[in-house]
């Protein structure tokens, strides 16, 4: 069963590679709390439909991985584990202004 949480944010970093990441802080958060900022990887070829630019807000969606859960490569067409643990991007919608 995949796990994917939601979090109200805002993007405060990105490094663009062929794996991107973004860094959100968590406006839910307190400032002081070990949860206000979320770094997320977004896979290659993984589209989204919101152009990530540094300041915008809205609703990140992502899921955790754990080193060792099993995922389906389509370059080798086998199963392989993680070898490392990380947040994965999965979705993000914009919050428009009113």
């Amino acid at each position: 069963m995949i796990t994917r949480y939601t979090v109200y944010c805002q993007l405060v970093a990105k490094r663009e590679s062929l794996y991107t990441e973004y860094v959100f802080k968590n406006l839910d958060e307190p400032e002081d709390s070990w949860d206000r900022y979320i770094t997320v990887t977004r896979r290659p070829n993984w589209q989204c439909p919101v152009e990530m630019k540094i300041g915008v807000k809205g609703y990140l969606e992502f899921e955790p991985i754990t080193a060792g859960d099993l995922y389906y490569n389509a370059s080798t067409k086998n199963v392989e584990a993680y070898k490392y643990p990380a947040y994965y991007f999965t979705n993000f919608i914009e919050k428009i202004e009113t």
